[in-house]
Formats: structure tokens, C-alpha cells, sequence
């Protein structure tokens, strides 16, 4: 039988415990496991999981890293190389790439910009630099003023909508900046200056390795101005777009090192010929694509994570 691992930091969320259940109704062997579990002693130079050893399981999916990267690195150094021979015997599967091949920053929104860009991936236009920075860009004391106002000001590190802020005009960025900068000089926060692209809601596509499994819209509401994220209550629906598009979800994940990927798109002019990749999110939240869908997200992960041993 596969033996799964899903890591997670903090609480065990709800997200989680669906999960957990779709795997016993499956009869799929998967633990939950908490980054607290990761310990080791120089006198043996064993990483362990509190006597347990990832080494026993077939696929590691670290379904959180955040602030843990650490045990993350840990976790990857004490499990045994893939070998392409099954004779040989291997480690386990990790999911995602990016874990295994990557590093950290690639997980942030920032960097994220630069690889799509680089891949020929449409992303919205964007500055990155310290916060006085960008509101001296904009103030136009480097090279003019680059962005038409309003303009989105973006957490590099942002969670689920909470770290994207708009400033219609100078006054109004100087005061988000002055608001921001303690996150910025104590916590070490970083931000990023984005061209605002006027839409009548977004996509959220998820990934599943080389599947779409399924679409949908993302819409703001009179309470939420700006942001279309579901956990900052905008509103969800069913969608479906051109395969194109779809593909190209595919590809933006792949690129950025997830198999388990939500990819936020829009469209310029709310034309699906002018798709503009807004992130690829890492571990996506799924309670409101489940209700526009109906699809059990749950299940389709846990599917999928035995599919890789397979």
C-alpha cells in the first residue's frame, strides 16, 4: 500500500482534516505531519520525524513550507536519492518539484514574476524594491512616472489576498507605505509595485501534475474593492476557458516548480485572447472552488499523490 506523508505547519487547518478523511474512505495510508516532529542529534547525525524515519513513506507532500523552510531542508537531505533502477531501490516522491530542485524564494511572488516572464508567460508589470522606492517611482524622481494611476501594491510573500493593497493616487501610496514600512524593517517583508488591470473577475485554475481539474471565476464584491479572493469575500462560480488557456495554467506551474498548483489569471480588456498570469499559489485553498464546483478536491489530491507512486 502507498504511505503518504502530507506536511503541514501550525494548526491542522480544515483543508487538511478533508484530506485526512479522503484517504480513509479510500483506504489510502496518509499521515498528517507536523514540522514539530522534525528533529535530529549531531551524535548521530540521524533526522528523524520523532523516531520515524521519511524514508518509510513512498510520497512526501509538503503542503505548507512558509516560515518552515528549514525543516523543509532538513526533511530533503535525510531521505535517499531516486534511483532510475527499481532493483537499486529509491527514495521517496516529492511533491512539489520546486521542494526538491528549488529554493525558497522561488515559492515567493516576486521571483515567481521573473520565471513566468522568462518563460514568455504574460504577468502583470511589475517593480520590485524597497517601499520608498516604489513611491519614488511613482512620484517620478526615476525616470518618470512608469504606471497610469491606481496602482496595486503586493506582498512578495502574500497569503490568500491579505498583502495586496491599491493607492489611487500619491497621497494615498505615501500613506500605505508609512503603514507598511514596520513590516518591511522589522519583519522583513517585501513588496512589490504592479500596474492595476481594470477586470470583471479573475480565474482560478488548479492544477494537478499535467491536469486541469477544473475552473473557477473569482468576482469582487461592493464590501471587497478590489481583491476577488473567495477568503476575502468575493464571490465564486463555475467556469470553463479555452484549452489554450488551460495549457497554459499547466505550463506557468511547471515553470514554477508546483504539481499542485491554484493559478490566478485575468485578461486584459476581459479578453481571453490577452490572458495575464497574476501568481501560481503553492498548496492552494480550495473551500471556494469546491462550492462553485462541486468537485472533491480532497479526493482528487489524495488520487493524485498515490498516481505518483504508481
Amino acid at each position: 500500500m502507498t504511505k503518504i506523508a502530507v506536511f503541514f505547519g501550525g494548526k491542522i487547518s480544515k483543508h487538511l482534516v478533508l484530506v485526512r478523511e479522503a484517504a480513509r474512505k479510500m483506504g489510502v495510508n496518509l499521515d498528517l505531519v507536523s514540522y514539530n516532529q522534525v528533529c535530529f542529534e549531531t551524535e548521530t547525525g540521524k533526522i528523524s520525524l520523532r523516531g520515524k524515519d521519511a524514508n518509510d513513506y513512498d510520497v512526501l507532500f509538503f503542503r505548507t513550507t512558509g516560515k518552515h523552510w528549514e525543516e523543509v531542508d532538513l526533511i530533503i537531505n535525510s531521505i535517499n536519492p531516486p534511483s532510475p533502477k527499481a532493483s537499486e531501490g529509491h527514495g521517496p516522491i516529492v511533491v512539489d518539484p520546486l521542494v526538491r530542485y528549488g529554493k525558497p524564494s522561488y515559492a515567493c511572488k516576486a521571483w515567481q514574476m521573473l520565471k513566468l516572464k522568462e518563460a514568455g508567460i504574460e504577468v502583470p508589470k511589475s517593480i520590485y524594491g524597497s517601499l520608498w522606492y516604489l513611491y519614488e517611482v511613482m512620484k517620478g524622481d526615476h525616470e518618470g512616472r512608469p504606471y497610469k494611476w491606481p496602482v496595486i501594491i503586493k506582498g512578495s510573500g502574500g497569503d490568500r489576498g491579505t498583502r495586496v493593497f491599491k493607492a489611487n493616487n500619491l497621497e494615498e501610496l505615501e500613506k500605505l507605505v508609512r503603514d507598511l514600512r514596520k513590516s518591511e524593517t522589522e519583519d522583513g517583508r517585501r513588496y512589490m509595485l504592479q500596474e492595476y488591470i481594470e477586470n470583471e473577475g479573475d480565474f482560478r485554475i488548479l492544477v494537478l501534475g499535467k491536469k486541469v481539474l477544473g475552473v473557477m471565476k473569482r468576482a469582487r464584491t461592493a464590501k471587497n474593492e478590489f481583491r476577488n479572493n473567495y477568503s476575502a469575500g468575493g464571490t465564486v462560480e463555475v467556469a470553463n476557458l479555452p484549452e489554450e488557456i488551460k495549457k497554459l495554467a499547466v505550463k506557468a506551474a511547471r515553470v514554477c516548480g508546483l504539481a499542485v498548483a491554484g493559478v490566478d489569471v485575468a485578461f486584459r480588456d476581459n479578453d481571453f485572447k490577452k490572458p495575464v498570469i497574476w501568481e501560481v499559489n503553492k498548496g492552494p485553498q480550495f473551500k471556494g472552488f469546491m462550492k462553485a464546483t462541486g468537485i472533491d478536491v480532497p479526493m482528487e489530491i489524495v488520487k493524485y499523490l498515490v498516481s505518483l507512486k504508481k
